[in-house]
């Protein structure tokens, strides 16, 4: 687009620029150095395109940004998208827009992948393909049926998770727990009341389930057909969840029907929902994922609701003898529940909390495999359901005992395979008879190297990228680069090159680093701890610490030789770099070199110095006449 100076352009909004994802540009401004452009929503796939009015000719397309924006800034060409900020034309320049527009495209949105949901890089690989299967929604098809991977399905189903377990608890409390006094009367509670609002609610999850899309496995292309998606759910799940969801229980209450039976059946009906408890799980799942990607948190959570769920509905099911007795005859039988201790009472005469207590109480009992022996039991039925009841909590409690042992080998298995390399490092000592010092010194290398945390670094990095690599080495290195006069100043491009080179290596007090006098193939940088360097003559010249270095001296010379010994003088580690890659990557850099040369030329002056004065002061004691005496 060829613009002048102070040229101005105006395009108006129309249904098919919008429908086909144009900007639509109003009162665009350029000038000499940049151009902006104000305009009032962006491409429905998170592109900005520029177009002339006449057939809405795309000129050029920015991916920079994801959501409107009212201020463009280009370059001088027009090629780059330069800044972002607001809207510098007055509100008058701008059209208006219905407030119902504005809401309905952001609920459009909602509708459409997202991703911010914790699971559509799971399926989709890259932010391209989100974008791709956004257009196709929008395009091709499904434009009103709600993607599996949307922000409005996420929000959906995690409302839904604590509806659905609800509606189990207050169904199976109403039908076990609530109960009018003989003779059996229709009757609404306010439990009931409660009920109608959570039936609402999951009818309208059917109609949401009838408009969301689908995929089977991850890497598969979710399905967005109104017609496949309909049949699916109709095959699967959709009588479960519609007889589940009627309330027909309220309705025969409200009509007054007389036939207890009748009402034993619709309060029944809503049991249907445990069939969709896995259902209800993975939602769980894909809503803490939001918060944490821990996969021990994810399954404590989840085996927290089933315990839980598991309690309340074993111990109503403790009363299901007697109440199915109870609607069915119209009449409460006697013989069953001695645990309650009614004394020819109605079960009716109990407080609902007392009966809750004493069934939640039965149900740990059998979890912990002491239920069947605190109370006798007389009818058949009743030893059918206590026998059902515990053979549960048996299971239950192998379930949750492997989940356990899995999460402790999950959290601790470092600990443990260090533990098991200890045991065969000490079996090794006690069977080529280590001298106890010798023991003492392998373990301390030992508890300092891994800190009671077994693992294999090597096999850690391999399958990182070298860019990855270099970040995890500046990170572990960050103490030395930090205190490491040597690197200041440098760019980080030449100290991550060098510290990449870099190989661990650990020292106990009192080992040898480096003898003078032997060939010199590396250098050492310190990480941690101290060591004391002595010259050939074995006089102490200093001690360095954390961020210094030392051996660079016998790399430089063209000998080779060692100038000085270095000793730990406490456990120290150390980084060591090559000669091979120190003449490849500090030779080639000009101002590392210069540091480095500078600092050995100082270092081996010290040296010089404390040798010749250690031999001025040795020197007239050979000369002493005692000496020439002896001679």
């Amino acid at each position: 687009m060829d613009c002048k100076s102070g040229c101005h352009a105006s395009l108006y909004s129309s249904d098919f620029a919008y429908n086909f994802g144009y900007i639509i540009l109003f009162n665009s401004e350029f000038t000499d150095n940049s151009r902006f452009v104000t305009y009032s929503t962006g491409a429905a796939d998170g592109r900005v395109r520029v177009a002339q009015l006449d057939g809405l000719k795309v000129l050029n397309e920015f991916h920079e940004h994801t959501d409107t924006v009212w201020c463009l800034q280009f370059n001088a060409s027009g090629d780059k998208l330069v800044s972002v900020s607001k809207d510098k034309c007055p509100d008058s320049m701008l059209p208006k827009k219905a407030k119902w527009l504005i809401l309905c495209r952001n609920v459009r949105k909602l509708l459409l992948v997202s991703d911010r949901h914790p699971e559509v890089y799971e399926h989709f690989r890259s932010y391209p393909s989100v974008v791709a299967n956004r257009q196709r929604q929008l395009y091709e098809e499904g434009t009103c049926l709600i993607h599996p991977f949307s922000l409005f399905c996420l929000i959906w189903n995690s409302c839904m998770i604590f509806i659905n377990l609800t509606h189990i608890i207050l169904s199976s409390l109403r039908l076990c727990y609530i109960l009018e006094p003989l003779p059996c009367q229709s009757k609404i509670q306010t439990a009931d009341k409660v009920l109608l609002c959570f039936h609402t609610a999951c009818l309208f999850d059917i109609i949401a389930k009838l408009q969301t899309g689908y995929h089977e496995e991850p890497g598969c292309d979710v399905q967005m057909s109104r017609s496949n998606v309909a049949w699916r759910y109709i095959r699967r799940w959709c009588v479960v969840d519609l007889m589940s969801s009627l309330p027909i229980a309220y309705i025969l209450l409200h009509q007054q029907i007389r036939n207890c039976r009748y009402i034993l059946m619709a309060h029944c009906m809503p049991l249907l929902k445990i069939l969709r408890i896995w259902t209800i799980l993975d939602d769980l799942r894909t809503c803490v994922k939001v918060f944490t990607s821990s996969y021990i948190w994810q399954g404590s959570l989840r085996h927290m609701v089933i315990f839980l769920l598991s309690a309340h509905l074993c111990s109503c099911l403790l009363y299901i003898c007697p109440v199915v007795c109870y609607y069915w005859h119209g009449v409460l039988p006697q013989g069953y529940l001695t645990f309650l201790k009614m004394n020819n009472a109605n079960l009716t005469d109990i407080p609902l909390s007392v009966r809750y207590q004493k069934g939640i109480f039965i149900y740990f009992s059998a979890f912990f495999g002491t239920a069947f022996s605190m109370y006798r039991v007389y009818e058949a039925d009743e030893v059918i359901v206590n026998s059902l009841i515990i053979l549960y909590a048996a299971l239950y409690t192998v379930y949750a005992g492997v989940f356990l042992i899995k999460v402790y080998f999950t959290k601790f298995n470092s600990t443990i395979r260090y533990h098991e390399l200890m045991n065969q490092v000490e079996e090794y000592m006690r069977h080529k008879q280590f001298p106890p010092s010798l023991k003492k010194r392998v373990i301390t290398f030992y508890n300092y190297n891994f800190q009671e945390k077994y693992f294999k670094e090597d096999a850690a990095l391999d399958y990182l990228s070298e860019q990855l690599r270099n970040e995890v080495t500046m990170n572990t290195c960050y103490k030395l680069v930090n205190k490491a006069a040597l690197f200041d100043g440098l760019s980080a491009t030449v100290v991550g090159t060098v510290l990449g080179c870099l190989r661990p290596e650990v020292y106990l007090p009192d080992d040898l680093v480096v003898r003078a006098g032997d060939i010199g193939d590396c250098m050492y940088f310190i990480a941690n701890g101290t060591v004391a360097v002595y010259s050939l003559k074995g006089v102490e010249i200093c001690h360095l610490e954390d961020g210094a270095h030392f051996g660079e001296v016998a790399l430089l010379m063209k000998d080779s030789k060692r100038v000085a010994s270095v000793v730990a003088i406490e456990i120290t580690q150390v980084y060591r770099l090559d000669a091979a890659d120190f003449r490849h990557y500090v030779m080639t850099n000009q101002e590392l070199h210069e540091r480095i040369e500078v600092l050995a030329s100082q270092r081996m002056h010290e040296t010089v110095l404390l040798d010749e004065s250690f031999k001025s002061k040795t020197k007239p004691k050979q000369d002493s006449p005692l000496n020439a005496t002896t001679q």
